[in-house]
């Protein structure tokens, strides 16, 4: 593992892109998960007839910079097939991300999906079309473990995973979501695939909700954390989405919450790199 990486939702959708990309390279980070569930909506990155031409430009900003964009997160859900969806894919492309991640379907009609078995089925029936996609535009769909029903436990991703059976598929383990329920890292010692990405992101566990917290402020064990990467034999990146401190501070506020969480990262990395 040679980086950490921190999404673009540190600022909130209002926030332009190029204004993002600025900040945070100014604050020292080189590596960026594209928030593209953010870039919909009148002005912003993925609107108006004209958004690829944006989306190159910035691109082409950011390598001049000397930032990467290589992870991204995308409107909607696996069973979606909107136009702000598949723009976002083929943003992700354009920007040079190799995965983009895709909320798995959670609810039909307005029913959380219970059944594990359920749960599956209609997820793989909803991701098999995305592969050609995803084949076409050279990216990795990543789902994740989020806070409703079947799509709660790592371990249904990870069916999901082996039933769709695709190198164009994996998943991404996000922290907080499982510390939500009380499902801590030990969880992926169980499992028999490798998550390919993680949302790094800090919570106090059950009953105090999806914080997105930087991490050290929750109670999650990082260190911890980071031996049982070590253990399963995580080569990604660290990821991080602990973006709830910063998006609601103000303005001349963000920087300096910034700067800690990257400082954080930093030794987090260092720790990592460490133990092997």
């Amino acid at each position: 593992m040679k980086q950490f990486v921190t999404t673009t939702c540190v600022f909130p959708p209002q926030y332009p892109s190029e204004v993002i990309l600025d900040r945070l390279a100014a604050t020292g980070y080189t590596a960026l998960d594209m928030g593209l569930d953010y870039c919909v909506g009148e002005g912003r990155l993925l609107d108006g007839d004209n958004w690829r031409e944006r989306v190159v430009a910035l691109r082409q900003k950011a390598d001049a910079m000397g930032v990467t964009y290589t992870h991204s997160h995308a409107p909607g859900n696996a069973g979606n097939r909107s136009e702000a969806q598949m723009r976002a894919f083929e943003a992700a492309s354009l920007l040079g991300a190799r995965y983009i991640v895709v909320h798995p379907i959670h609810e039909v009609e307005g029913t959380i999906i219970p059944s594990a078995a359920e749960f599956i089925r209609i997820n793989r029936e909803a991701t098999l079309p995305l592969l050609p996609i995803a084949e076409r535009l050279g990216l990795t769909i990543l789902s994740e473990n989020i806070l409703w029903g079947a799509s709660i436990h790592p371990k249904n991703i990870v069916d999901l995973v082996k039933a769709v059976d695709s190198p164009r598929f994996g998943w991404c383990f996000d922290t907080g979501h499982a510390n939500c329920y009380g499902i801590t890292p030990s969880i992926l010692r169980e499992l028999d695939v490798v998550p390919l990405s993680l949302h790094i992101q800090d919570t106090h566990g059950p009953g105090y909700g999806d914080e997105h917290l930087l991490p050290g402020d929750g109670n999650i064990d990082w260190k911890e954390f980071l031996h049982i990467l070590r253990d399963v034999g995580y080569k990604g990146e660290l990821v991080l989405e602990a973006h709830h401190q910063s998006y609601d501070a103000p303005d001349e506020e963000k920087d300096a919450i910034l700067t800690e969480l990257l400082h954080r990262a930093e030794k987090m990395l260092a720790y990592y790199q460490s133990l092997w």
